[in-house]
């Protein structure tokens, strides 16, 4: 309960920016984690992490030396997840999706085998829409795989004219409801 209460209270404070009113669902985080390819991914960056429900799943089921960078820009969800996810795989980056780059370069890697995002584009402008789908192509290894969940089918022409292949399915069992998307570079 103190995790949705805290999602809730930052949303109230900045859906814009939060963009849920509570953590993810089982369902949800099992149709994202079910996309990414564990055996081939040993660098895996996750866009707003909100709370690490995610975080947690992918840590759950990726090899012994794979490497998760997560990218959030809310200084309080960066410290929930450091107290409350303890994995020396895990890299808390205190940065917005367009630095994803320059912060990878940091830790000596060219380019990330999956990214996973819980980004609300709904929310967002087109140019910088654009400007994230950009830096997400950039970072993606050729073949690398582009998750995100998003809670209306508005992205879809925009994923689609910039990836080689996109699959999309629904997962009604959250709240609210919600697209997958999964992206092929």
């Amino acid at each position: 309960m103190k995790d949705s209460l805290l999602i809730l209270s930052h949303f109230i404070k900045n859906p814009k920016e939060v963009g849920s009113l509570a953590p993810s669902s089982k369902f949800l985080t099992r149709k994202i984690v079910t996309n990414i390819d564990f055996k081939k991914s040993k660098n895996i960056v996750e866009l707003g992490p909100g709370l690490g429900t995610f975080t947690k799943a992918i840590l759950n089921n990726a090899g012994t030396s794979t490497r998760v960078f997560c990218f959030e820009i809310n200084k309080k969800f960066c410290r929930y997840i450091s107290k409350n996810i303890t994995d020396k795989r895990l890299v808390i980056i205190n940065a917005g999706a367009d630095k994803v780059r320059n912060n990878l370069k940091k830790f000596r890697i060219q380019e990330a085998d999956c990214i996973v995002s819980g980004l609300p584009f709904k929310n967002f402008s087109d140019a910088k829409k654009r400007k994230i789908l950009n830096e997400v192509r950039n970072c993606l290894r050729e073949n690398g795989k582009f998750i995100l969940f998003q809670y209306t089918n508005g992205i879809s022409k925009l994923l689609e004219s910039n990836f080689s292949r996109v699959n999309r399915s629904f997962v009604p069992l959250n709240l609210p409801p919600a697209f997958v998307y999964s992206c092929e570079k």
